[in-house]
């Protein structure tokens, strides 16, 4: 019941939960060994997980905001859920991060079991690619080179190529630079 108190956990106190006055508390692993970190883990106590459920969320909220209504809302949160059925060989689930603007919180944010990372649901990120709601992307293959995948490629403002060639279609239609890079000598 005092500042600065310290529950022990372990018959030899090995974890241990620290009143930090005013502000919160302080978890701690006493162990001193290497590769020994503390382990928070938010369990479930649910039989049969489906797609949809929450497995364990963190969240945000000031629920003594004096202005009241859309401030005391939940402002802000972290879940992990189940974008599958849980079975034998499977637990695929994602972590969806929520942010509030005038509402409650609502997922803006998610990182899946395949590692697409998809943010406001208008643009997704994964390994090397980035893809838009639209399915138009920006890849980058093992090949080295940039792959622009849309219907038509807008550039506003200067577009500089290093190299002498810049190809349509393949090889078939080229607009080419002499090595001496003379916009007079261009081949079309």
């Amino acid at each position: 019941l005092s500042d600065a108190a310290v529950l022990s956990f372990g018959a030899d106190s090995d974890v241990k939960i620290t009143h930090d006055p005013d502000d919160g508390l302080f978890l701690k692993s006493a162990a001193t060994a290497d590769d020994n970190p503390f382990l928070l883990t938010l369990q479930t106590g649910e039989t049969v997980v489906q797609y949809n459920d929450v497995l364990g969320a963190i969240n945000f909220q000031a629920p003594d905001e004096a202005s009241g209504s859309d401030a005391v809302l939940i402002a802000g949160g972290i879940e992990v859920i189940a974008s599958g059925d849980f079975t034998e060989t499977g637990n695929y689930s994602k972590m969806v991060f929520k942010i509030a603007q005038s509402e409650a919180a609502t997922e803006r944010m998610s990182l899946d079991a395949w590692g697409f990372l998809t943010v406001s649901g208008d643009m997704r990120l994964m390994g090397n690619d980035l893809y838009f709601g639209n399915w138009e992307s920006i890849s980058n293959s093992t090949d080295g080179q940039l792959y622009l995948n849309a219907t038509t490629t807008y550039a506003s403002g200067d577009l500089t190529v290093a190299g002498n060639d810049i190809n349509f279609d393949g090889q078939a239609s080229r607009i080419t630079l002499p090595a001496n890079g003379s916009a007079d000598d261009l081949t079309i």
